[in-house]
């Protein structure tokens, strides 16, 4: 799924009276990003991302097929040929196939591609950012001033507007270099007719 999918899906989530509590509890388990973590053992029966439903995998089953013989034999193979003009597939990519690393959140059972927890936090800044009163309502005590730094990356014109006003509101001043040179130099002067 593409990203503005992804932000499609989750608005029709949150539109739905049926499955916005679902996306409470998925904000409540996977914000702020300390609640996400990765899947190190695999979970019993399915297996797939919340969001997109992509088929993932553990940082077990990994390791499992890291250590098979065919791994092995793959990697060295790798290791002779990579340096070759034709592009071959890496060893860890034919391991992995289409499967993704999951991750999860806290006190949750679900489980998010890299890419969905990714996007799932753009879209709760966001929302957030452009004034969602249910979303700002779930995301309680949470530091909105975690959200900046990662706000200014999001390519949207409101976000980025906001984003500018909280950096002028909190008290972060800009100058230019020669806006400095031109107070030290007049420093100097007063300095120098003293």
């Amino acid at each position: 799924m593409t990203s503005e999918q992804i932000h499609a899906s989750l608005d029709k989530m949150l539109a739905n009276p049926k499955t916005k509590n679902f996306i409470n509890h998925l904000v409540r388990s996977y914000i702020p990003v300390s609640n996400i973590e990765k899947v190190l053992e695999t979970p019993k029966g399915d297996f797939k991302c919340v969001i997109t439903k992509e088929v993932l995998v553990s940082v077990q089953s990994i390791f499992e097929g890291m250590d098979t013989e065919e791994f092995k034999k793959d990697f060295t193979e790798h290791l002779k040929s990579m340096f070759s003009e034709e592009k071959l597939e890496t060893p860890m990519s034919k391991l992995l196939g289409d499967k993704k690393l999951g991750f999860t959140g806290k006190d949750t059972t679900t489980y998010m591609s890299y890419t969905a927890t990714q996007e799932f936090y753009n879209w709760v800044i966001t929302k957030s950012l452009k004034g969602d009163k249910h979303i700002n309502w779930l995301l309680g005590s949470v530091n909105r001033n975690t959200f900046i730094k990662r706000a200014a990356n999001i390519e949207d014109q409101d976000v980025q507007k906001k984003v500018t006003n909280l950096k002028r509101a909190s008290g972060v001043s800009t100058y230019l270099l020669g806006d400095a040179t031109d107070v030290l130099s007049k420093l100097k002067a007063k300095l120098d007719n003293k």
